[in-house]
């Protein structure tokens, strides 16, 4: 089965003038980013006042245009600045988790890495074996009123951010401005999350799916985003009652955790309208049982880093009686089901692996998931596909 959908339309902007766009001061004095560990929260405002200083003062330690700037730091405000820093001095970001290799360092030529506090010896190993030039923190910025340095961006050429991925030794993929920026836009245009909502998120930032798919989506709408990685069952509860989320992106192993929790009935979750599941498969048995522990509907999510994010958005899950299906694809995503070794388009029903077409990319993504469509166009992910014929 195929499906193409080309009819959408993104505005050729930069990613930081796609999310911290003009009119962001209605928002203003709402919470933009919190950390659900420290409680640390920045608003609105807040960051947009914070970028522009703090892209100087990295201008002012040499980093220039294209540079990859590694950005080591935990979920939460600081790591919403420093992206929107290094993309505002017109360089790319590349998000890290603790165990990403020297290699991958050296691969995408880092010399200046953003770290917290207190990073790990091992981290601070790999950075050396890479010949990474300098780790800055985000104190010392360049004055509260210090203006961004004047770089222009061709948002069809220029690369806007890298992304490490894969379980063992991650590759490097690198994505436009107009990748990232049609990726955030088609979740934010999605309709499941609006300027109100309070969405809680269990998908780290160093991910496309944690950066592009809710951080990036729910700062342009001017809605609230709350990290907790890493969360257990019970942390994420009790995050869910204490920050009135109304909207939960979780990891399907947390989902079916939630599936099992009785203590469920113990915490006030009548806030939360809805569960997202993102970054694997999950049971239609696991959503059911999670929806009846915590009271809403869950509906699945599929994406990738190379789409710059997610693809598909299961809008009517529960109404349609589909709950193991990822959807029929986000507005501007074309998506066909082949033969893995002949690459001829599948039948509705017939297993095949997922490949997925979005705008700004002229060729076909293979997803390395198998996949089958049914007659109604709605996509089942059934996993890895494994080695290839």
């Amino acid at each position: 089965m195929i499906s193409h959908d080309s009819g959408a339309a993104y505005p050729a902007v930069t990613v930081t003038e796609a999310v911290l766009r003009p009119g962001r001061a209605v928002h203003g004095k709402r919470r933009a980013v919190v950390d659900a560990v420290s409680g640390r929260s920045i608003t609105h405002a807040a960051l947009a006042a914070e970028v522009a200083p703090a892209s100087a003062a990295l201008a002012g330690e040499g980093v220039e245009p294209g540079d990859v700037v590694g950005l080591h730091l935990a979920d939460g405000p600081e790591f919403a600045i420093a992206l929107h820093a290094v993309l505002a001095a017109g360089a790319v970001p590349l998000p890290l988790r603790a165990s990403d290799p020297a290699g991958l360092l050296d691969a995408a030529r880092v010399r200046t890495v953003i770290a917290g506090a207190a990073p790990s010896g091992r981290f601070l190993r790999a950075v050396k074996a890479a010949g990474v030039e300098r780790v800055l923190g985000l104190g010392g910025r360049a004055g509260g009123r210090a203006a961004a340095p004047e770089v222009r961006a061709d948002p069809a050429r220029d690369t806007a951010l890298a992304v490490g991925v894969g379980g063992g030794p991650p590759r490097l993929v690198r994505l436009t401005h107009a990748e990232v920026v049609a990726g955030l836009v088609r979740v934010a245009d999605a309709g499941l999350i609006g300027g109100a909502d309070t969405v809680l998120t269990a998908l780290p930032f160093t991910g496309a799916l944690g950066l592009n798919g809710v951080l990036n989506p729910v700062l342009r709408l001017g809605a609230t985003v709350v990290a907790l990685p890493d969360a257990g069952r019970h942390d994420l509860l009790r995050a869910v009652q204490d920050h009135r989320a109304t909207v939960a992106v979780l990891p399907p192993a947390l989902v079916e955790a939630l599936a099992r929790e009785r203590g469920a009935t113990h915490f006030d979750l009548g806030s939360l309208r809805t569960v997202v599941a993102a970054g694997g498969p999950l049971a239609a048995d696991d959503a059911r049982a999670a929806a009846a522990r915590v009271g809403c509907p869950v509906r699945r999510a599929y994406g990738m880093a190379e789409a710059a994010g997610l693809t598909h958005l299961n809008l009517w899950a529960a109404e349609e009686g589909a709950l193991d299906s990822v959807g029929r694809g986000l507005p501007g995503v074309s998506w066909r089901i082949v033969h893995p070794r002949t690459r001829a388009v599948q039948a509705s029903y017939h297993r095949g692996e997922l490949c997925v077409r979005v705008p700004d990319t002229a060729r076909w993504i293979p997803t390395g998931d198998a996949a089958f469509a049914d007659d109604h166009g709605r996509v089942f992910i059934l996993g890895r596909l494994g080695p290839r014929p």
